[in-house]
């Protein structure tokens, strides 16, 4: 269960201002066309996995701009996320930018971001990152003992 935290409702909106420019469109129209779909799960992907927003939250955040939504449907627009970026190499690229962007201030969204790229790396770099990964892991555990 996550556990409660303050939701930033105006970074939230400059998020979706990104999205939407990025996008060329408003992801709080109430639609069911395909670009706006895939755009509303950017957003919720970095609401959820970046910003640490609840299901509830996101639901919360699209009513409270004029989308009907609930929480299961931002369930299925983040569980539909991979299959989204798949088919829509857009959807990365918007995601880079705008978690470069927030990275900035929240390592936690660096750490999303990096899980996300790991599966685009050849298996000769995973063995490279790997090592580089375990040597910077050691030198934290030496340092806190």
């Amino acid at each position: 269960m996550r556990k409660k935290k303050n939701v930033n409702t105006k970074r939230a909106m400059r998020i979706a201002n990104q999205v939407n420019k990025l996008a060329n469109l408003d992801v709080f129209k109430n639609t069911r066309k395909l670009e706006h779909i895939e755009a509303r799960s950017l957003l919720s992907i970095i609401l959820y996995k970046y910003e640490k927003f609840t299901l509830h939250d996101i639901k919360n955040f699209y009513i409270a701009n004029g989308k009907s939504s609930d929480h299961t449907t931002v369930l299925h627009s983040i569980k539909n996320w991979d299959i989204y970026r798949h088919y829509n190499k857009n959807l990365l690229e918007w995601l880079t930018c705008i978690t470069t962007d927030l990275g900035k201030a929240n390592n936690e969204a660096k750490r999303e971001l990096i899980k996300l790229k790991l599966n685009y790396i050849c298996n000769k770099d995973i063995d490279e990152l790997a090592l580089i990964v375990n040597t910077m892991a050691e030198k934290e555990l030496e340092t806190t003992d």
